[in-house]
């Protein structure tokens, strides 16, 4: 509003120069107001009654705005369109009295100190409301509030009301769509300790469901991430939460499921992602559920329903381990419903989401084209083959401005700016029965703390009928009176830098699934990067300035995986002195789980060649492994080998590494032929000196017998 003054004091200020008389400038230094009035009775005025209009004048400056007066004008014509009335309420430039209207009122307005805000209140008598030969027309008229202070304008706001003479039209029936979701996070699960906080009285997930319990005209779109949060956790659930999960599966409300985490649908598509993302397992507690056939703590929900059973020893009740469709399973009332952003589509995306099994899209009426036509169709759509339901987003703007106003003053404009645009809808085909959509913005949950109380005042008026999301979407069903209506995609594509990004991300993941086929169990791994990968792509981050941090963390951590987690360790030059040498080789493993690599070593080169392609090495957690890849040296030299790891699936596992080898295989033969001289001198030797005493021996025998050439033993005695 203060840029709106801005505009028109300048405009004043030249009118001043080139057209002096026409009106007086503003001074530099006068202070500017924050206007805020709406009319009373919701906007709706009838012949004898007085209008009533209640609002604030704020001062933001420094300078108290003096004493001086107000002007109410209102139009005596009918508001012919929806463009019309759009223009009025958000104009590009400030308009001078003439164009306001016809003034009905001028009334005194009090001083209103620097830094302050005050109250005031009009009423203008019901003989001053005359609309002439127009009296009899049903319809919205425009509103306008201006305050003057010193010869100066001050501020003005425009608004609107419904003349309502009797006559009436026919009630545009309405419905309306509303996320139940929570803040952003990188978390694909809820922690436990924030499940309490939200579903207890007051918190955030209480209150989404008491504003949208049982109430016909709204459809409740449910994240499947609050649902798997609280049931994941079994009997340690929070009690709070699982009362809030017992009131929610009791609602009569209309309801069908969100992407998980309410991800972004459009974004995936235009990122290229190869189908509909949806969790692929979730880590699985048995403890938490007790009776339940003993498992692995660390047992990994499948997506084969387990049935449930009951006996055992004592008669225990067995509680079945949940699995991906019993944690998200809801008894949807539209079960293949796809709610991208408001204006984020191109015409591809349907294809996407229909592929995925989502049938009907709820797209925003700036995301489609209706030709020539002249007046707002009911909001079930056939876009080319593809059956849509079109949320209005006009109407929910108008919408989403009321159920967040943070003033009475603030949700009473938005509430009459919201019945005048569904009263222009009204007038465009006065006879037909229409069904329009609104839906609540699901980028900041929990901001609809006055939907209970504009809907009570919605259904005060007469010219607004309640709707279902299932009758607006009957429209596609065999026999249905009402037709869709032929409409054409208007592409919207999303930002290229939030592609890009959704794309690496997108990327990353498909890589750490690549990676996890060294685990025994791959879901491990794939489980929780495609959890945290959804909660990512959440619509909650919409304008978080924390995103793009969030995302970078979930890249370097998939990057991790596949680089840093199970490495090949370094090893100094080896030296091979033998033809049949076997290559050591140390894999490191610094994740929780055991994992199963195989060893290839290439030669690039005849020095070395490698007797076996492929060697099974299996690594506990958090630990080392060696192994010894077969080779056989052919000839002398240095050769350098690289040696690569890859999983059963013949994934390639991190940066392939290098290892000198220097081969001096001919030292082994020279160093037998050194023993071999040495063995046969030593034995030779032996031999040699054996023989010898031998010979030496038989000499000796033979010089000491008789007759022989040895002396004479002498004569013998008696």
């Amino acid at each position: 509003m203060r840029l709106i003054t801005f505009f028109f004091a300048v405009a004043l200020a030249i009118g001043a120069l080139v057209a002096p008389g026409v009106g007086p400038a503003r001074a530099a230094d006068d202070p500017t107001a924050i206007l805020t009035f709406a009319p009373s009775s919701n906007g709706l005025l009838a012949p004898g009654q007085d209008l009533l209009i209640t609002g604030t004048v704020a001062n933001p400056s420094t300078k108290s705005i003096a004493a001086g007066s107000a002007s109410i004008r209102l139009s005596r014509s009918a508001v012919r369109s929806r463009s019309e009335l759009s223009n009025w309420l958000a104009p590009s430039s400030t308009s001078r009295d003439e164009a306001l209207g016809s003034e009905v009122l001028t009334a005194a307005t009090p001083e209103v100190p620097a830094g302050r805000t005050v109250p005031m209140q009009f009423t203008v008598p019901a003989a001053s409301i005359n609309f002439g030969t127009q009296s009899a027309a049903w319809g919205a008229r425009t509103l306008a509030v201006r305050i003057m202070s010193a010869g100066s304008e001050v501020g003005q706001v425009r608004s609107s009301i419904v003349w309502n003479p009797g006559t009436g039209v026919q009630s545009t029936r309405l419905a309306f769509v509303v996320p139940l979701t929570v803040p952003q996070s990188s978390d694909g699960l809820i922690p436990s300790d924030l499940l309490a906080i939200y579903t207890a009285d007051g918190g955030l997930l209480a209150l989404q469901l008491d504003a949208v319990f049982n109430q016909p005209s709204i459809a409740i779109a449910i994240d499947p991430r609050i649902l798997a949060s609280i049931r994941i956790l079994g009997d340690s659930a929070p009690p709070s939460a699982r009362t809030w999960l017992r009131r929610l599966e009791s609602v009569s409300n209309d309801t069908f499921a969100l992407s998980y985490a309410d991800s972004d649908l459009a974004a995936a598509s235009q990122a290229k992602a190869p189908r509909t993302l949806a969790p692929l397992s979730f880590p699985i507690d048995t403890t938490l559920f007790p009776g339940s056939p003993s498992a692995p703590p660390s047992v990994q929900a499948t997506a084969t329903p387990t049935p449930g059973a009951t006996g055992g020893s004592g008669g225990t009740t067995v509680t079945p381990l949940p699995n991906p469709a019993s944690l998200q399973s809801f008894d949807y009332t539209l079960p293949a419903v796809a709610w991208p952003v408001s204006g984020s589509v191109v015409e591809g995306d349907l294809e996407s989401f229909e592929t995925g099994g989502l049938t009907t899209t709820i797209l925003g009426s700036g995301n489609v084209s209706y030709g020539d036509l002249s007046y707002t169709p009911s909001s079930a759509a056939l876009v080319g083959k593809h059956p849509a339901l079109v949320s209005d987003d006009s109407l929910s703007a108008y919408l989403n401005a009321a159920v967040e106003a943070s003033t009475p003053a603030l949700w009473e404009k938005a509430l009459s700016e919201l019945s005048s645009a569904i009263a222009v809808i009204s007038v465009e085909r006065p006879a037909a029965t229409r069904t329009l959509l609104a839906t609540l913005d699901r980028s900041r949950p929990g901001s609809d703390a006055r939907l209970v109380q504009t809907l009570k005042a919605l259904a005060t008026l007469p010219w607004v009928a309640s709707a279902s999301l299932s009758e607006a979407d009957a429209a596609f069903g065999s026999g249905s009176a009402v037709l869709p209506t032929a409409a054409t995609v208007t592409p919207r594509p999303e930002p290229a830098e939030r592609i890009s990004t959704v794309a690496a991300l997108l990327a990353a993941e498909t890589t750490a699934r690549s990676f996890s086929s060294v685990l025994a169990d791959p879901t491990r791994i794939t489980g929780e990067r495609r959890l945290s990968l959804l909660a990512l792509l959440s619509n909650s981050w919409t304008g978080s300035e924390t995103w793009a941090t969030a995302t970078q963390k979930y890249l370097v951590k998939s990057n991790r995986y596949v680089t840093k987690s199970v490495t090949i360790a370094r090893s100094s030059a080896t030296v091979f002195t033998s033809r049949n040498s076997p290559l050591p080789i140390t894999v490191t493993n610094e994740l929780p789980w055991p994992v199963t690599v195989y060893v290839t070593v290439r030669s690039p080169s005849n020095i070395i060649t490698i007797d076996k392609d492929r060697v099974e090495l299996v690594v506990e957690a958090l630990s080392q492994a060696k192994t010894a890849v077969p080779v056989t040296s052919n000839a002398n030299g240095p050769v350098t080998l690289t040696v690569s790891l890859s999983s059963a699936t013949n994934v390639q596992i991190t940066t392939p590494t290098t290892i000198d080898v220097d081969v001096q295989a001919g030292w082994e033969t020279a160093f037998t032929a050194v023993v071999a001289v040495l063995v046969f001198g030593v034995f030779g030797f032996g031999i040699y000196r054996t023989v010898a005493k031998r010979r030496k021996s038989k000499r000796v025998s033979a010089s000491q017998e008789p007759n022989g050439n040895g002396p004479n033993p002498g004569p013998s005695t008696s």
